[in-house]
This record gives structure tokens, C-alpha cells and sequence, in this order.
């Protein structure tokens, strides 16, 4: 923690100040009658006042020993008027006798009330570099010139109710390390000594950390390496969206180990234990462990490994291992990761999470995981992804390439899936019309700040009833543009291309399709997607349109654009055109109606149009349908936001079936042009035909005629009037 070795750094100045003053007093009998000049002396090597407002304690046998009451150290030019150091007792020892002789044995070193501000200003200054400066401008012995000087020993070590404050102003970042206790044994080099200590982490604004950690050190000072043997670290956090009680964390390993001179570090045996209680937590809260074989860094190398990585978390169990490089200059991490088999269903709830009713109570059963993680300061990536949910198995990669951007790049390859089944399951209550669901938002400023790209492909696939197969999906998001490109799939014995565009640079969201089918199936088509079997055949769409909206309803009536269609070899299903004309006739002549043979449909061999659509209307002006007696024209609208259409048609007779009794009586209607009406809805259109009109027509365009022999007649006849 950099906070605890800034002020380790801190209080070793600190006795090493005492060590000074204690040097000075014992050339004077009263240390208290020389106050001021241990003032000065200390403001002469550090720059900075030192305020001595307690008592000084000289004991001379059989320790040499100074006792120091309140004190304070200031801080550095232009960090403020609060002392840089507070400390309300400093006690510190060694015994005369051993010291004549050349050895160093230290007493109990004792440090009370301690409150240390470590302080980066807004220019990146800190409080705490100018009191190295002086020692650094002294001139180091050469190698070699140092005296031999015996490591001293210590009784022991106690600090008492020490506070550090780390502030950084140019960050506006504060931490607070408060309450510090530390207690040690006999400290000696190369020899275990008990260590107990515990403290407060305050990270404002809202976490809080209690930390209590008791370990058997080994510290060898000539050959710079270290040991904690059986470490226990107990945690409290506390704070915002944690329970009253905080949430426990213990945890415990075999060893430390720290070769400082050779920058090796191990750590063996890891165990972490805790329960996550809070928001959004079951009451129970989550159990979690998190295990380690090893964990070993060569700082040197700049590398480290990470071992027998193990997680339990509520019952789910993932496994990995990390493996580390150029850990200081550019750290790189990567290394597997594996969840095992788990039933979503059962999982998710020991997690809190609450998973949707679907319309299969069959899914979320079965789920595992694996894949390669590469992590570093600026970008994670999940590669070699095998992801097995339900029947669905998807491979690939996911990861974000800059943390900064946010940018999302993916390459997923999915088996199959049948998306519908998760869906909610449907309503008992009866299904609203179009018309009374409420639109769906755009949602603009989540596309603004989409940063995506990569593609999507799919064996099989089922989305909102449509089957498809051979799948594949392009996204490129960016700076408020969004383009799903390319766009293909095999669907219904054909093929789908598209180009769909938005554009939510602006508060409302543009839209642009372009969308080509050809050679499919419309019956399948229609009876998944519409659940109608009105309509079947064969055949190609071009569909170029654009619009704007902030919701999905403003979108389809500001659509602007054309297309045209192709069907072959189909059927209008549930309206029988040649027989709404017998019956229509069979009425106008006022006979009897004349009895169906067979389902009500038209059948076509061709059914071509094409439109231009503005504002969601579509005007189709050369709707043209061959059939095998009739020959239809004509033009119409289709209102798409309110899912109607208004047809009016012509429908050439072009011969009379065979079938039927009143087929010789039909014949005075061979090469007769019927209007037809089509009106109503999308779902239920009304065919009408109008005999009625046709007759009327009929008797106007003989009458016409009589009228032109009568007038001719007259002519002929005045003709010869005025011959004679």
C-alpha cells in the first residue's frame, strides 16, 4: 500500500530525528535548557519547524533513553499552516553498555497519536520530497569505505493510535489511514518475531475498510530477504450499498516470501473467504472463495504467474490460472478460464439475480464456459470462447480494445439458437392491437455513445417466429452512427440481404433500410411471422426506404422511400375472386347462389407491383395479377401505421373453367372487365367485385353505341334529302 510505505518512510525520518536529538542531549545535562537548539538544528536539516510544546525525558542507565511529549513538524511551503507531523509521545532506547562496546541494542520503540498529511497539490507537488534533499546532496562514501557496523536489534515496536492522510489535490482523490495500531516482538535480523497490527482505510467517499493482520515475520537484513509465515488478514468492509454490519473478508496463506535484492516475491497457499451481503444480494448473502495454488512475481523480469486458481461462488465453480509480463512498464496478463456445468436457473438466484419468466420453463438450464483472457492497462479480451446455454454453443471472441473509448469488438459464432423461447410467456389476457401498444423509445443516447464493431454468425436461428439459417451479422457503431452491414441469411428456401443504417447524431434518430429477399417462400414466411396463411408463393422484394423518429411509431410514418415485389406460383388464401364474381352475378341476375367447390382461394401464376412510399402510404399504381381466367390491374394505398388498404382493380375476364353447370351460362362474360374493391385491414382485406358497375357499364357502352347506328341512320337519311 503506498500510503503505509510514504509514511513507513515517514516514521523512520521521525526516529531517525529522535536519534539526532538524542545524540544532541547527551552532551547536556537538562535536554529541556536546549529546547531551542534542537529546533534549529532540525529546522537546519529538514527546512521545516519543528515545535517540541512537551516535555524532554533523558535517562542515561541502563538505557540511554529520551521521552518526548507533544511535537510537531511543519509542512512544506505552500501546503497550508497544519503541521505536516503531530505526535503526542515518542519513546525510544538503547542500552549504554552494549552501545560503548560497538553494539547496538535497541529498546522498545514506542510512537503515540501520530498524524501524518502526505499532500499532492494541483501541479502534481508533493509535501513530503523536500525532506530526502539534504542527505542526498551529502557525498556518499565510496563502495567499500562504510565501516563495518553490526545490524542493531530491537525489543520491540509499538505504535499507537497513528493516523496518515493521503491527499491528492490534482486528482481529487483522498484516502485516510486512521486508528493504526502496530505491535512487534524482539526484532532481530534473520530471527521470527511476532507482528500484530490494525487500522482503518478510509476511501472517501464511501468505502471503508477495517483491517486487522497478525503474521511471524522473518526479516533478514544482510541478505535483504523477507518471510511471512501463516499470515491472517481480517477484513470489515463497510459503507455505501454495504449492510450496517459490513461484509467480512478473511483471508489466510502459508508464506510470503521477498527476495528484495533478487525482486522475487512468492506467495503460497492463497485462501480468500467471504459473503457478499447487500442491495441487490439474497438475505442469506453470497458465499464466495477464492483459492490459489501459488503466486509468484520476478520483478526483475517484470513477470509473474498465478497458479491453481480456484473460485466458488454460491455453487458455481471457475478454475484458471494467469500468467504476467513486463508487469512494471506495460503489464500484460493472460490465461485461461472455466466455469463448470451449472444450472442457470438454480444458480442465478444465489446470486440475486432474478431471471424472466419465458415462454420455454425448459431454458436456463445448462450453462459452462471457457475461454482465454488477455488483460491489459488499457484493453480485456475473452478469446477461444466455448460457451454452451441450453442447446446453443457459441465460439469466438469478446473483449473491449480501448477502456478509454469503450470500443466493443466481437467475432461470435453460434451453432443455433431458437431466441423465441426466451421470450415471456404469453399473455392470458387478450393480445393488444398495434394500435394500442405503446411505441418502443430509440434509444439515442445509448447509440451516440456505442463504440462496436465486429459480426454475428449463426447456423440456425429463430428470431420473433422467423426461421433462418446461414446467418451473419456486421456491426460498426461509432460516434452516433450505426450501420448493420452486411446483413445475410438463408430464410424459407431463399435469401436475405441488408443494409440497415441509423444515424442518432441528432435528438431524433434516422433510419435507413436497405432490404432485398428473393426466392422465398412466403407461405412458411407469413404463417411464422404474421400467424396468417393468406398469402403464398414464391418471390423477390426490394424494400429502399428511410425514417425519422424518436420512437418506433414516428419512424414508420415519416417512411420515405420504394420497392417492388415479384411472387410466382401463389395464392390469395381465404378470398376466391372467380367466385365473388359468380355469386355477385348470380344476384345481379337473381338466381340462386351457386355452392363453393373447394377452400376459398385465388390462386396466381404471377403477382408483380411496384411503389413509392412517403410518409408510411405506400401508392403501388401497376399492381398486376395473372391468373389462369382473370387478368387483374390496377392501383391502390397502403397505409402501413394504421395496417390498412384501399384497392381499386380490374379484372379481365380471359375464359370460363370448364367445371361447373354454369359455365356455358357464363360465357357473356368472356372478355368482360369487372371493378374490384380491396379494403380493410392487412390481417382481413374485404374482395368485392362489382358486377353491378360492370353491367351499368355495360348497358352505357351499348346504349352508347345504339346511339352512334341512330345517328348514323340520320345522317344517311338526310343525305339522301338533299341528293334529291
Amino acid at each position: 500500500m503506498r500510503a503505509l510505505k510514504i509514511a513507513g518512510i515517514v516514521v523512520g525520518s521521525i526516529v531517525a530525528l529522535l536519534v539526532l536529538a538524542l545524540l544532541a542531549v547527551v552532551l547536556f545535562v537538562d535536554p529541556n535548557d536546549y529546547r531551542d537548539d534542537i529546533e534549529r538544528l532540525v529546522e537546519s536539516k529538514t527546512g521545516r519547524q519543528l515545535t517540541l510544546s512537551g516535555d524532554l525525558d533523558l535517562s542515561i542507565f541502563p538505557w540511554l533513553a529520551l521521552k518526548a511529549g507533544p511535537a510537531s513538524l511543519g509542512d512544506a511551503p505552500g501546503f497550508g499552516d497544519e503541521p505536516f507531523v503531530v505526535i503526542q509521545e515518542a519513546r525510544v532506547g538503547v542500552r549504554l553498555l552494549p552501545l560503548i562496546r560497538g553494539k547496538v541494542e535497541v529498546g522498545n520503540v514506542r510512537l503515540a497519536g501520530a498524524r501524518i498529511r502526505l499532500i499532492t497539490d494541483e501541479q502534481g507537488r508533493n509535501n513530503w520530497a523536500d525532506l530526502g534533499q539534504s542527505q542526498q546532496e551529502e557525498a556518499a562514501p565510496a563502495p567499500g569505505d562504510e565501516p563495518p557496523m553490526e545490524v542493531p536489534t530491537i525489543a520491540g515496536l509499538e505504535i499507537e493510535d497513528a493516523a496518515v492522510t493521503l491527499e491528492n489535490r490534482q486528482e481529487k482523490t483522498r484516502q485516510v489511514v486512521r486508528d493504526f495500531n502496530l505491535k512487534t516482538g524482539r526484532l532481530a535480523s534473520g530471527e521470527p518475531f511476532d507482528l500484530t497490527t490494525d487500522f482503518v482505510l478510509d476511501q472517501e467517499p464511501s468505502l471503508s475498510a477495517k483491517i486487522r493482520l497478525a503474521a511471524t515475520v522473518t526479516a533478514d537484513l544482510e541478505a535483504n530477504a523477507h518471510r511471512l509465515a501463516q499470515p491472517e488478514i481480517d477484513v470489515t468492509l463497510t459503507g455505501q450499498g454495504y449492510p450496517p454490519e459490513g461484509i467480512p473478508v478473511q483471508i489466510r496463506a502459508d508464506a510470503l516470501t521477498a527476495d528484495v535484492g533478487k525482486e522475487l516475491y512468492r506467495l503460497e497457499a492463497l485462501n480468500v473467504k467471504t459473503t457478499w451481503k447487500g442491495e441487490g444480494f439474497p438475505a442469506a448473502g453470497v458465499p464466495v472463495t477464492l483459492q490459489a495454488k501459488d503466486f509468484n512475481a520476478n520483478l526483475a523480469a517484470q513477470t509473474l504467474e498465478l497458479n491453481g486458481l480456484a473460485l466458488d461462488l454460491a455453487g458455481g465453480h471457475l478454475t484458471g490460472a494467469l500468467t504476467g509480463k513486463e508487469i512494471l512498464d506495460a503489464p500484460a496478463l493472460s490465461g485461461p478460464l472455466k466455469l463448470e456445468p451449472v444450472s442457470l436457473r438454480e444458480w442465478a438466484p444465489k446470486l440475486g439475480v432474478s431471471l424472466p419468466a419465458t415462454a420455454d420453463p425448459k431454458v436456463f438450464e445448462k450453462l459452462s464456459f471457457s475461454g482465454t483472457v488477455s488483460l491489459t492497462k488499457s484493453s480485456a479480451e475473452v478469446g477461444n470462447i466455448l460457451l454452451q446455454l441450453d442447446d446453443t454453443t457459441a465460439k469466438g471472441m469478446l473483449g473491449v480494445a480501448d477502456f478509454d473509448s469503450k470500443a466493443l469488438r466481437f467475432d461470435l459464432n453460434v451453432d443455433r439458437i431458437n431466441a423465441d423461447r426466451y421470450l415471456p410467456p404469453p399473455s392470458e389476457q387478450p393480445a393488444a392491437s398495434a394500435a394500442d401498444e405503446a411505441p418502443t423509445p430509440i434509444p439515442v443516447e445509448t447509440l451516440r455513445n456505442l463504440n462496436a464493431r465486429g459480426q454475428l454468425q449463426v447456423g440456425e436461428a429463430i428470431f420473433a417466429g422467423i426461421k433462418f439459417t446461414k446467418l451473419r451479422l456486421g456491426v460498426n457503431a461509432r460516434d452516433g452512427k450505426v450501420r448493420f452491414h452486411p446483413s445475410e441469411a438463408s430464410m424459407y428456401g431463399g435469401n436475405y440481404t441488408g443494409d440497415i443504417s441509423i444515424d442518432a447524431t441528432s435528438d431524433v434518430a434516422r433510419v435507413t433500410l436497405d432490404e432485398h429477399i428473393s426466392g422465398v417462400d412466403f407461405a412458411p414466411l407469413f404463417k411464422d411471422f404474421f400467424e396468417t396463411e393468406r398469402v403464398s408463393g414464391k418471390g423477390n422484394a426490394n424494400i429502399k426506404l428511410t425514417g425519422s423518429g424518436k420512437n418506433t411509431d414516428e419512424i414508420v410514418k415519416t417512411l420515405t422511400g420504394s420497392l417492388d415485389f415479384k411472387v410466382t406460383d401463389g395464392a390469395l388464401e381465404g378470398a376466391d375472386l372467380w367466385y365473388e364474381i359468380r355469386r355477385a352475378r348470380a344476384v345481379l341476375k337473381q338466381q340462386a347462389i351457386p355452392e363453393r367447390s373447394g377452400p376459398a382461394r385465388t390462386p396466381f401464376t404471377a403477382l408483380t407491383g411496384s411503389g413509392v412510399m412517403k410518409n408510411g402510404v405506400l401508392s403501388n399504381n401497376d399492381l398486376n395479377v395473372a391468373m389462369q381466367y382473370l387478368k387483374v390491374t390496377g392501383q391502390g394505398t397502403v397505409d402501413v401505421p394504421a395496417s390498412t388498404l384501399d384497392y381499386r382493380l380490374v379484372a379481365a375476364v380471359m375464359k370460363i373453367p370448364r367445371e361447373g353447370a354454369e359455365a356455358s351460362e357464363m360465357q357473356d362474360l368472356v372478355d368482360a372487365e369487372i371493378p374490384v374493391k380491396i379494403t380493410g385491414s392487412l390481417t382481413d382485406p374485404k374482395v368485392r367485385p362489382d358486377l353491378e358497375g360492370y353491367l351499368k357499364n355495360q348497358v352505357k357502352q351499348r346504349v352508347d353505341k345504339e346511339k352512334e347506328k341512330v345517328e348514323e341512320k340520320i345522317k344517311d337519311k338526310l343525305k339522301d334529302l338533299f341528293k334529291r
